[in-house]
């Protein structure tokens, strides 16, 4: 009767060490599911510079990778925070000769200022701005955006832009003020009858900005930013 109820004891202490076990590996699984994939920007190096020449990124985790297109010697990646410190991860795993590829570790940006450059090539230092946008919602019907002039703030932004009621496939177009489109404010698709779509991470440092759809067409309507 004694073995009887130490063999019960056991199977006790078994099953609960195996509940506890489950349910750790499940809470790990259920962080490990919830952890977002790394997003990868990838970006080209020819002689004296890059080709992507500014980034608007969300607070996240990234990898970067960087091709050497046509340098005939080895080059590398360097990002660097606002205070000039290189930034955790970010060394590709090898240098890159004329074709290669190489990738940096897991890179984390928070909201703030970075830039990237190689002093091997040696490249200019490209800004890269990381923060949380505001959604900026604008409609469009025959010939007008309904929204007219806009005032804001400095920072982040996506353009999501409604097609309402014109029978074909609209678009929305955000010039500086030397008439040059703003980087990453394009739709990225256009927006048929009754479709929404949005821009890319659009930075606005404080200016004068107008928008329009070419496509519609619609005014050039003026955005503030203080």
């Amino acid at each position: 009767m004694k073995n009887f109820a130490k063999l019960l004891s056991l199977l006790v202490l078994v099953f609960a060490a195996s509940a506890v076990g489950a349910q750790h590996m499940a809470a790990k699984g259920k962080k490990m599911k919830g952890k977002a994939t790394p997003t990868v920007i990838k970006l080209d190096q020819v002689e004296g510079e890059y080709t992507t020449t500014q980034l608007n990124l969300v607070p996240g985790d990234y990898i970067f990778e960087v091709t050497n297109t046509e340098v005939d010697k080895d080059l590398g990646f360097y990002l660097q925070d606002k205070d000039g410190a290189q930034v955790e991860n970010s060394g590709l795993a090898n240098l890159i000769g004329k074709g290669q590829t190489s990738r940096t570790g897991v890179v984390t940006l928070t909201e703030g200022s970075f830039q990237y450059s190689c002093p091997l090539n040696p490249t200019p230092h490209y800004a890269v701005n990381v923060g949380t946008p505001k959604t900026i919602k604008l409609t469009q019907k025959e010939g007008v955006y309904n929204e007219g002039n806009l005032e804001l703030a400095a920072g982040y932004y996506v353009f999501e832009v409604t097609n309402k009621k014109v029978a074909k496939d609209l678009g929305f177009y955000l010039q500086d003020e030397t008439g040059a489109q703003v980087q990453n404010s394009g739709l990225k698709e256009l927006v048929g009858k009754g479709e929404t779509n949005t821009t890319g991470l659009v930075f606005l440092t404080p200016g004068n900005y107008q928008y329009s759809c070419p496509l519609n067409p619609t005014p050039h309507y003026s955005v503030t930013v203080k």
